[in-house]
């Protein structure tokens, strides 16, 4: 069976880990701030805050930027539930905006027509990797604070910047569907010096320093094992770009060939995609979606619902008409693609798409 996604972790990494066992220091010590150190300056800004995971990344993040209850936070309908619900928590209401069909991401325009008088700041997300369109956006936006999920954009670059350098604020993840994962783990990225001090209190309990604390806080610290396998797999971030461009280059390339009307996440002209997640948009003729995943699992492929649509989510209590993020909720596919895939693995998987879409 081909999976839909792979985390390479080897000797390296085992010997990292080896190493923060012996020290005997498990928990946020210098391993967190070398990662740290190194996660801001491949994003391109001055501060990093490891934390537990990437939905942690984003409520402290919200949280040390004030937002609370009578607050709206523009935030794209396609995504995992993560951003909506740490809106929620806060007590705040997530506005949703709709997502372009071409590059899958929240639609500038859909920014402008979503603000309103209590809209609070507005979260953007580089949807699979793909960098949104920065320059647009903030026109859009003007004065209105911006926080960049950037949570499967590590390595991924807008037209002058890494991703993770948009906005006041920005947050990555690094579960194992990321390109670099550290198991569970995410990171606030900031150059604001008040505002990584305010994320790292907020990780720890709320002290400032030992015994010195500012408010009621919970415990978001990331372990020191984490950090040794994120430095592990930073190290050789490079390669996996280079690696997943070649593979996304096959793909897109035996996807066209078919002749299938599959649609694919196009990027913006001069920016370029880490291709976190290699998906089609399946056309209104195919077979049910469930049905395409099961004849291709036959075939020994694995492949994946894409996202959701947050509109859809009755817990999330916010109805709103997005008929771009429905349909990629209803039709989007996400194919495999990792870390030590082979050409002719993407060749199976293209196969076994043709075969599961074609058969009778």
């Amino acid at each position: 069976m081909i999976p839909l996604a792979r985390p390479q972790l080897g000797k390296t990494e085992a010997r990292a880990v080896q190493e923060v066992l012996e020290s005997g220091m498990l928990v946020q010590g210098q391993r967190v701030s070398a990662f740290e150190c190194e996660l801001a300056l491949r994003a391109g800004r001055e501060f990093a805050v490891a934390v537990s995971s990437g939905t942690s990344a984003l409520l402290l993040g919200l949280q040390a930027l004030g937002v609370g209850a009578g607050d709206e936070v523009l935030c794209p309908a396609l995504s995992w539930p993560s951003p909506a619900h740490a809106i929620r928590l806060l007590g705040a209401t997530p506005v949703l905006v709709d997502v372009d069909p071409e590059d899958w991401n929240g639609a500038p325009e859909a920014y402008a027509e979503a603000r309103s008088s209590r809209t609070k700041l507005a979260l953007v997300i580089d949807q699979f990797g793909n960098p949104v369109r920065r320059a647009e956006l903030d026109d859009v936006v003007g004065d209105l604070p911006v926080v960049e999920d950037a949570a499967c954009a590590l390595g991924s670059h807008f037209e002058d910047a890494p991703c993770g350098s948009f906005g006041v604020l920005s947050t990555l993840s690094f579960h194992p569907r990321k390109l670099l994962t550290t198991g569970e783990g995410g990171a606030c990225l900031t150059d604001d010096a008040e505002l990584a001090a305010r994320l790292r209190a907020l990780r720890n309990h709320g002290q400032s320093a030992p015994g010195e604390f500012l408010e009621a806080a919970g415990n978001h610290r990331m372990t020191e094992i984490a950090a040794a396998i994120g430095l592990c797999q930073l190290a050789r971030l490079d390669a996996m770009l280079d690696q997943r461009a070649k593979l996304a280059e096959r793909y897109v390339a035996a996807l066209e060939a078919l002749a299938l009307d599959l649609r694919v996440q196009r990027s913006p002209r001069g920016v370029r995609s880490n291709r976190q997640t290699m998906a089609v948009w399946l056309p209104d003729s195919a077979p049910p979606r469930p049905e395409v995943m099961q004849r291709m699992r036959d075939l020994g492929v694995g492949a994946g619902i894409l996202s959701y649509s947050l509109a859809r989510l009755p817990h999330l209590l916010c109805p709103a008409e997005t008929p771009v993020a429905d349909a990629l909720a209803d039709r989007g596919l996400a194919l495999p693609l990792f870390e030590g895939m082979s050409a002719q693995e993407v060749d199976q998987v293209v196969e076994a798409l043709k075969q599961a879409l074609t058969q009778s």
